[in-house]
């Protein structure tokens, strides 16, 4: 194991086993999905929120979408979700900002029909072009996060 799968094993661990296998199923799915985007991992403590972004870039903010894993809930966010909207006919997406979620009760939901609708059109809004050969790499910006919250008091 690389050092920063490391570090994201020990966050998922702060979870309960049952959250821990979703989150890594969903993590699974969302790599074999989109090969070769950067997995950014952000831990937002005060929300008790284990994000995964998935990007073309090593910057989080330009992720197609991510993950939160929180103690009782999953939620797949679409960073551009408001312009996702003539592509979800359900009205699945949920919340007012630009970045839109899902709720996921199970790893099974991701395989959706309507899921993947919405994948691919974030894919084509985005402009990505996945290459099943590239390797992408897990960046952990958790760290990073707690500095600059140190830095702000």
């Amino acid at each position: 194991m690389t050092n920063a799968e490391t570090q994201l094993a020990s966050y998922f661990a702060k979870y309960d086993p049952a959250m821990v296998k979703f989150g890594k199923a969903l993590r699974a799915k969302l790599r074999a999905r989109l090969p070769g985007l950067f997995e950014i991992v952000y831990v937002y403590e005060s929300q008790n929120a284990l994000v995964i972004s998935y990007s073309p870039t090593e910057n989080g903010y330009e992720g197609l979408c991510s993950f939160a894993l929180n103690p009782s809930s999953v939620k797949l966010y679409f960073a551009q979700g408001a312009l996702l909207s003539k592509s979800d006919p359900n009205k699945l997406l949920q919340g007012r900002a630009n970045v839109r979620y899902v709720v996921l009760n199970t790893v099974a939901d991701f395989d959706r029909a309507e899921i993947e609708v919405l994948m691919a059109a974030a894919l084509k809004l985005a402009k990505v072009r996945l290459d099943a050969s590239a390797k992408g790499s897990v960046i952990i910006r958790a760290e990073a996060q707690k500095q600059r919250a140190t830095r702000r008091k």
